[in-house]
């Protein structure tokens, strides 16, 4: 009896939700969230506890942890629970303690004072401004929705309102809330200073301006306001009166509709009488904003709440929680269940299940290009039913039920999904089956729910009943920002299955959504199962994660070149510009013929973030004129602002600004916009963006209008190469569209800086010498479209049958034309512009290309035997020349005669110079140890070893370390040396390897990348980015793989090998040699050949030696078992002094434990452990 006492106190230890304590519970939790909104409009994880006692209980000083041992658990502050009341907590990690109040000031319905603008008004968003004279009205505003309280005149563009607010005591206030409900756009102002905007340019907007896009209201049709949080209110609120004011606007004066819901809520510190209790629409809990300091992972975790001792009240583990899925509290078994019904602060849902199914259906085919029929066969879990269609729609229990094969011998969807009793099922598996289709690209097959795309209320795709008649089609469906469940699936060109994937989509894009092919957005989502789509999608990108993916119509350009774009931006691959990458694709919708798309990634902070590995929440990324994306526009309106009112040809005030401006990405992106003459800029598609420890930096995106691409003037599309874009770029009084004044004011601005001015001219005269050359830029276009050719025969079928490709090539002829012609005019343009009196040629000769190369301008690199540029006079060049490892300068000669390697050329006329290389004598930097993974009782953190092989000391000041990612380097530091047959280890964290190695001063960090347990490449480039040393390493054989995590470090055998290899590598000493040289220091005599070296150890099959001996010497090597018994004699006879090297078959040995003896005729005998794997 008391043994099976025993075991049931056992079971109670181990068993996922256990109670300690009583009165306080975990009573819900939700690690997926996708219905709830905080109060900065975020849906984050929740917890629910609830207080099921007959008593108060304070919660203060209370904890919560997704640790068991925390040591910064979140502390509850002094609140209490009253008998039978629930408390939410955000599980957001936004790590929100203060006990806050939360009362809504401006309420839907509140009387405002409007004015319908015919001029602009100056300093009517301020407090003192005079409204008497104003109408008044009740909110919302506007026509055509049937929500309007107020009516203004069909066609307005715009309307300005004010409504004043008392605050008794701004200090009380921890943060505003502004809820909007809008059509098409807005900007608003409390007492003059801008707190939000939406879908509209200028600052402060014209009276007249209008909507770049339609933005549809959604209170009218069931929805709720879009939320804005206001932080740091104190900088703008009074004590007393204050005014909210907002402007909205119209897309146009012939638009269907217009609106203006306007609430505003203040989060106070205290309680308040102010205002009123939050209306139920904002969802906004009056009390309190608790947000933990940690998050919950859907896939398991488990959560503990601990009492103000610290004493564990109750604990709940987690597991395979989906989108909006709880896992609580039955309230008729008090078991925890899970609930598709989720009841944050109020009692759990009745409908109960036992678990979550998240299996998948298994296919026996996973779909793609058919020739003939095949016999396809389902599989699911024990006690798993699969239901199934084949109509596009979700599957569901009442679907067919899967009891035999299913014959597939027509295009065919198949769709299936695994059901369990008393479980709620997960995820639906579709899979695409097409038969004799052809492709030379890849395609991919995009299924739904009829419903979701072509239904006539709720369809995506279609016009439904409130458009215009005019192109675009404003009020159409595909103008909402509606987005529907839906199945991506890449195949490849051969039609085998690359992808798979559950994601959302919407329409994407500008006027061009009004094409018959619409653009689509798909986005990874955890409420559809993954968080993020992990694929190689494109070629020469580092990272194959992504949030969201871009299915591209082409844009303006469709039914014309349909590549203007793609070819446009990928022709700055090589540069340090941000641009989408693009992967061309068929395409099928619900088993139809889509057409040809161009699959990019979407210009977002995630993007940014993959491509300079960086942390996506912690960047700023701006459009238009400082309108936000993401983050915050402060830093970017304090620069614009320093900009507009300073003279940047004072040189400090330049210098603040390069500070702040990545100078040489900003001139790149506007020689590029400027060459290709893209006017569908400055004043429109623009975005920038910053991270804490960088600049600002633009984006080159949406080139739809480059190379001739205003298809409607006959003029452009024939002699746009003409057009002095540099000028339309410089305009300081451009019309709202294309050129406002605020988008030429940074450069305006910054060409006034003569360093800056010179610096322009001459990296665009570098990339007119090179990128934009015209058999280069022909050559690139010709490529691109001849990728797609084949497929746009199909394309046409599907949209455009009366056409022929050759009208599609006729816009890449236009392209080709202004490419071939567009060099002289933007010369001209130069000249014209900047009051420059020529351009003249620079020839470079080098007879010794192999040796070393030439850098112009510390960005064009020349590497051949007879090159030549145009440069321009009073604009100075530099030419430094740089040589290959292990080649030298020697000097100039021509027209200049110099041996300093660097020199600068007054471009007054022609010029000839020739760089003179010659064989050096030093020997290269040596990569010669590797800590990609260290083992758990010994993690010294990633690091590497250099190597100097020279009799003299290298500076390696500013010299770079990379890994195959080019976004990941360390610049070493300045004053950096390396001295003569000497060592220095970079380390991933100076205190872990100190921890281990506290003898070694050598050390240099810290790098803020992880070296791939997988394998990586380890890069070393010197100051001028030549490379010195490079090896990539795989974690398994070839290479030896005690290194991954067994307890060794990479070491190179000697450094005088071939390190590109791996039988060069071997795993000698445990825990390596830092700061040292790779022998092996595995003797287990006292007495030790100098340098001797056995590798591989542990071995396979053979084992080599390296043996240096000071004498010729009479040898004998044997190799023994662990009990002393030899094995096998592996060498007897005479060797050399100096290294010698052996290669010894080792056939047959089981695993274990060796010892290998060396004897020579000098009276040394020493033995060495060699383990067998």
């Amino acid at each position: 009896m008391i043994n099976l006492f025993r075991l049931f106190c056992f079971i109670l230890l181990i068993i996922s939700k256990s109670v300690y304590s009583q009165n306080i519970r975990i009573n819900e939790i939700v690690a997926s969230n996708f219905s709830n909104y905080d109060e900065d409009g975020d849906t984050p994880d929740w917890i629910e506890l609830y207080n099921y006692s007959s008593e108060d209980i304070s919660l203060n000083n209370w904890n919560i942890s997704d640790e068991e041992n925390d040591d910064e658990p979140w502390i509850f502050p002094d609140i209490s629970l009253e008998p039978d009341e629930y408390l939410l907590l955000w599980a957001s990690s936004k790590n929100k303690s203060e006990i806050n109040f939360v009362r809504t000031l401006i309420n839907h319905g509140d009387m405002f004072r409007y004015t319908i603008p015919e001029g602009n008004i100056p300093y009517w968003n301020t407090l003192d401004f005079n409204d008497e004279n104003w109408d008044s009205g009740e909110s919302g505003f506007g026509y055509g929705d049937s929500d309007d309280a107020t009516n203004i005149p069909f066609g307005t563009i715009s309307i300005y309102l004010r409504k004043e607010f008392s605050i008794s005591d701004a200090s009380l206030i921890q943060g505003l809330i502004l809820d909007i409900d809008y059509d098409d756009g807005f900007v608003a102002y409390i007492n003059g200073v801008e707190i939000a905007r939406a879908n509209i340019n200028g600052s402060p907007p014209s009276y007249n301006a209008t909507t770049p896009a339609e933005h549809e209201a959604l209170i009218y049709d069931g929805g709720i306001p879009v939320r804005y949080s206001i932080d740091n209110p104190q900088d703008f609120l009074v004590d007393g009166e204050n005014i909210l004011s907002i402007q909205a606007h119209n897309i146009s004066d012939s638009s269907s509709d217009l609106s203006l819901i306007p609430f505003l809520s203040a989060v106070y510190s205290d309680q308040v009488d102010e205002g009123i209790i939050p209306p139920e629409i904002l969802d906004l809990n009056p009390e309190s904003f608790l947000h933990t300091n940690f998050k919950i992972s859907s896939s398991g975790e488990t959560v503990y709440l601990r009492n103000s001792s610290n004493t564990l009240v109750d604990s709940v583990t987690i597991e395979n929680l989906i989108a909006d899925v709880s896992y609580g509290v039955s309230i008729n078994s008090n078991d925890f269940v899970y609930f598709e019904e989720t009841t944050p602060g109020e009692e759990n849902d009745s409908e109960e299940f036992d678990g979550v199914l998240i299996s998948e259906v298994i296919f026996s085919h996973d779909g793609g290009s058919l020739n003939s029929p095949i016999t396809l066969s389902l599989e699911a879990g024990e006690d798993e039913e699969i239901r199934y269609t084949k109509d596009r729609t979700e599957p569901n229990s009442s679907s067919i039920l899967y009891e035999e094969p299913i014959t597939v011998d027509v295009n065919t969807i198949i769709r299936a999904k695994a059901y369990k009793s008393d479980f709620i099922s997960a995820y639906s598996t579709t899979r695409s089956y097409f038969f004799n289709v052809s492709h030379e690209i890849p395609f991919v097959s995009l299924v739904t729910d009829p419903y979701n795309l072509f239904d006539n209320d709720y369809g995506i795709y279609v016009y439904g009943d409130d458009y215009e008649s005019g192109y675009p089609h404003m009020g159409a469906n595909f103008w909402e920002d509606w987005e529907r469940p839906i199945n991506f699936s890449l195949y490849s060109d051969q039609g085998s299955l690359l992808a798979n994937y559950n994601a959302g989509v919407k329409i994407f894009g500008g006027w061009s959504r009004a094409q018959d092919q619409r653009s689509l957005s798909i986005f990874a989502r955890g409420g559809y199962g993954i968080s993020e789509f992990e694929h190689p999608f494109f070629q020469d990108v580092s990272y194959d994660e992504f949030q969201s993916l871009v299915l591209r119509n082409s844009g303006n350009d469709w039914l014309r070149s349909n590549i203007r774009d793609i070819a446009t931006t990928s022709l700055m691959a090589g540069t340090d510009l941000d641009y989408q990458r693009y992967t061309s694709v068929g395409s099928y919708i619900n088993g139809d013929y889509w057409g040809l798309y161009h699959m990019r990634e979407k210009t977002s902070e995630h993007m940014l973030a993959s491509k300079h590995n960086i942390d996506a929440d912690d960047i700023d990324l701006l459009e238009l004129d400082a309108q936000i994306i993401e983050g915050d526009n402060q830093e970017y309106l304090e620069l614009k602002n320093f900009i507009e009112n300073n003279d940047l040809s004072d040189e400090t005030n330049y210098e603040y600004v390069k500070s702040q401006i990545d100078i040489d990405n900003f001139i790149l992106y506007n020689a590029a916009q400027i060459y290709i003459d893209n006017r569908d800029w400055p004043g429109n598609n623009v975005k920038f963006w910053k991270h804490p420890e960088g600049k600002w930096r633009w984006i080159l995106y949406d080139t739809d209008f480059a190379f001739s691409g205003q298809w409607w003037s006959d003029w452009d599309v024939n002699y746009a190469y003409n057009y002095n874009t540099l000028e339309f770029a410089l305009d300081s009084n451009g019309p709202s569209w294309p050129n406002p004044p605020w988008s030429t004011l940074f450069f305006r601005k910054l060409v006034e800086n003569l360093e800056f001015r010179n610096k322009f001219i001459n990296r665009y005269a570098d990339e007119m010498n090179s990128r934009f050359l015209p058999d280069t830029v022909i050559d690139h276009f010709i490529g691109i479209y001849d990728s797609i050719s084949n497929e746009l025969i199909n394309h046409l079928d599907r949209w455009a049958s009366w056409m022929e490709t050759s009208d599609i090539y006729y816009y890449v002829d236009r392209m080709n034309n202004f490419a071939a012609n567009r060099q002289p005019q933007a010369k001209l343009h130069i000249l014209e512009e900047f009051d420059l009196l020529d351009y003249h040629k620079i020839s470079i000769i080098n007879d010794t290309p192999n040796y070393g190369y030439v850098r112009i301008n510390n960005n064009l690199l020349i590497q051949q035997e007879n090159w030549g540029g145009d440069y321009f006079e009073e604009v100075p060049i530099t030419l430094k020349a740089i040589p290959e490892s292990g080649y030298e300068f020697s000097h100039w000669s021509g027209e200049v005669d110099s041996e300093e390697d660097e020199i600068i050329l007054d471009v007054n006329q022609d010029v000839n110079v020739q760089a003179h290389f010659i064989p050096g004598t030093e020997l290269n930097i040596v990569i010669n140890e590797i800590n990609y993974k260290s083992s758990d009782d010994f993690d010294t953190g990633d690091w590497i070893e250099l190597y100097n092989p020279n009799s003299n000391s290298i500076d390696i000041s500013n010299w770079i370390f990379k890994d195959d990612n080019d976004s990941n380097s360390y610049i070493i530091p300045e004053g950096t040396t390396i001295q003569a047959d000497g060592y220095i280890v970079i380390v991933r964290n100076i205190d872990d390897f100190l921890d281990y190695f506290p003898e070694i001063t050598n050390i240099i960090g810290e790098f803020d990348f992880g070296l791939s347990s997988s394998g990586d490449g380890i890069r070393i480039y010197d100051s001028d980015q030549v490379l010195q040393d490079e090896v990539n390493y795989l974690s398994s054989d070839p290479w030896p793989d005690l290194s991954n995590g067994g307890g060794y470090t990479l070491e190179l055998i000697s450094p005088s090998l071939d390190n590109s290899l791996p039988e060069s590598w071997a795993n000698v000493n445990l825990h390596g040699s830092p700061d040292q040289i790779n022998t092996s220091t595995a003797s287990i005599t006292n007495i030790d050949l100098a340098n001797t070296i056995v590798f591989p150890n542990p071995f396979v099959n053979e084992i080599n030696l390296f043996l240096t001996l000071n004498n010729l010497s009479n040898v004998e090597i044997s190799i023994f078992d662990i009990k002393g018994v030899k094995i096998a004699d592996l060498f007897k006879g005479i060797l050399n002094s100096g290294i010698n090297s052996i290669e010894s078959k080792l056939e047959g040995f089981s695993s274990g434990l060796y010892i290998l003896e060396i004897i020579t005729s000098d009276g040394i005998k020493n033995n060495y452990k060699l383990i067998k794997k």
